[in-house]
């Protein structure tokens, strides 16, 4: 049974997101707080609910501790704030999705299969451009050897392109390829992730190549 984390202080809606999802068969662990949140997490986790005004931490802070900690596990948020600056806040601190109040519970659970289906690789083995190797089986990333954390959605995208590398992707078409029936996300939200997985790259930064009116690709040149 798959295993949902609800992070949200409101008692109401948690219990409704608990009643809702457990009906529809899946497992619910329940926080009122991101602090409590964490000390939840586990392996078993499959995906978290995360309010983002939470008392104390907010939602965008437990994201990114969450990621810290080398925990890849989706992360949908649930705000009334949608404004762009605040999407673009929640994809770069390593949200996967974003649900705006007030939401239907047919359109979160749509969302969540959605998510649980893009997290969930179809493919297995590894794949390399140069030093960089991506292993599918374990979902890991490896830069000379050495492991580098990397977010969801920064997984998907470098995965992405790493299997189709050479090749150069408009961000419309990354949209469409990983976010699927995401309409609110905006080509700032793939700068935002690309800009983010260029830094990790570090030296071998180089790989990850642009160009102005074509877009983005990996490309490996001994």
């Amino acid at each position: 049974m798959v295993e949902v984390l609800i992070v949200e202080d409101d008692v109401d809606l948690r219990k409704i997101l608990e009643f809702s999802l457990e009906r529809a068969g899946y497992k619910t662990v329940q926080a009122g707080s991101a602090e409590a949140g964490l000390e939840l997490v586990s392996d078993r986790t499959r995906l978290i609910l995360l309010d983002v005004m939470l008392p104390g931490m907010s939602g965008y802070e437990f994201a990114s501790v969450l990621r810290e900690k080398g925990y890849k596990t989706p992360v949908i948020f649930l705000t009334a704030r949608s404004s762009e600056e605040d999407l673009l806040s929640g994809f770069a601190s390593g949200g996967d999705d974003y649900m705006g109040k007030p939401f239907s519970t047919a359109e979160l659970l749509a969302r969540i299969g959605a998510v649980l289906k893009r997290s969930t690789p179809g493919c297995s083995g590894s794949v390399s451009c140069g030093p960089l190797t991506i292993d599918l089986d374990m979902e890991k990333v490896f830069l000379d050897g050495a492991e580098v954390l990397f977010s969801r959605k920064e997984y998907e995208i470098l995965t992405f392109l790493i299997q189709h590398q050479g090749t150069l992707f408009t961000r419309s078409q990354i949209i469409k390829a990983l976010w699927l029936d995401a309409p609110y996300v905006i080509d700032r939200t793939v700068d935002v992730h690309i800009a983010h997985i260029r830094s990790k790259l570090d030296v071998h930064k180089g790989l990850l190549i642009s160009r102005v009116g074509f877009g983005y690709g990996l490309k490996y040149e001994a």
